[in-house]
């Protein structure tokens, strides 16, 4: 998996995204429409596994505050309108109500499964109303903004690498809305260091992983987001499961042969493909095998 952003989701998406893996789509006119698929996935797997098992980079991903969400406001019912919707995602607000000028109240993140809160710094309503109000694209003709009519300090549900979490946050009425636009009150922690190097060489069978669908720990199955060529058949996902960790592994599927003189496109296409587990996610880490790190949760950001 976060100025936009709900913690270490955006950065997540930045770790994995660190190292760039092709899609193989572009063969020579009359070859098959895909590269073959890596002989053997599982070695790089163990790899990834025992690097990360019982590590201290594990020790902090499970300990610490790694928010998996994108703090983006999705009012029930949705937006008034086009122009509501596009200055909500853009930053462009009007204060029309006071900032609390005092400290916020010492509130910890506390787990929905339990264990150990954590009680970080927190951050004033200035603070964090001057990074939802920064502008993140040009305004409407119109000069249309969200009008803020009232702030206060509250929480909020956001999902972590603990699992779902409540966690101190500022909470904005916007006018014409019932549902108070939130943004956290503390600043994600640092993402661990992964304990192993990501593949710097690779054939060309190995398909990109954007993200997984895995949002509860009771989960056995989840969906994963990956990447092909047009001219691929496709793409696999291996599984290795750990006491600690869960490998995911992304093959290229060979595709059709092509006719003569035909040539593939360039273009990477997203296809979302079903894993199963023999037993639920509980804390296990999910991983790619190629990156070494942590696999976002959720959609892919674009």
């Amino acid at each position: 998996m976060v100025a936009r952003r709900a913690g270490a989701g955006a950065a997540l998406c930045g770790l994995v995204a660190a190292v760039v893996l092709a899609a193989g789509c572009g063969p020579a006119p009359g070859a098959r429409g895909g590269p073959a698929a890596p002989a053997d996935t599982r070695p790089r797997m163990e790899q990834v596994a025992a690097a990360w098992e019982g590590s201290a980079a594990l020790g902090q991903w499970r300990e610490g505050f790694h928010p998996l969400d994108e703090q983006d406001w999705a009012p029930p019912g949705g937006f008034r309108s086009g122009e509501d919707k596009a200055a909500a995602v853009n930053g462009h607000f009007v204060l029309r109500a006071e900032l609390p000028a005092g400290p916020p109240p010492a509130t910890p993140v506390r787990w929905d499964a339990g264990g150990a809160e954590l009680t970080l710094p927190l951050l004033g309503a200035q603070e964090v109303y001057a990074e939802l109000a920064r502008p993140k694209g040009p305004p409407p003709e119109s000069g249309h903004a969200l009008p803020v009519t009232a702030v206060r300090f509250g929480e909020t549900a956001v999902r972590t690498s603990r699992g779902p979490a409540r966690v101190p946050a500022w909470l904005f009425t916007i006018e014409g809305y019932d549902t108070p636009l939130a943004r956290i009150a503390i600043r994600p922690q640092e993402l661990p260091k992964p304990p192993i190097e990501p593949l710097h060489t690779f054939d060309g069978g190995t398909a990109q992983l954007f993200g997984h669908s895995a949002a509860s720990p009771d989960a056995t199955s989840f969906e994963v987001t990956a990447g092909h060529g047009s001219c691929d058949g496709g793409v696999a996902v291996d599984v290795l499961e750990g006491a600690d960790t869960v490998v995911l592994a992304g093959r290229i599927l060979p595709g059709k042969e092509l006719g003569p003189g035909v040539a593939c496109d360039a273009v990477m296409h997203e296809q979302t493909v079903p894993v199963t587990l023999t037993r639920p996610v509980k804390e296990r880490v999910i991983l790619d095998s190629a990156s070494g790190t942590p696999l976002e949760q959720g959609p892919r950001r674009r």
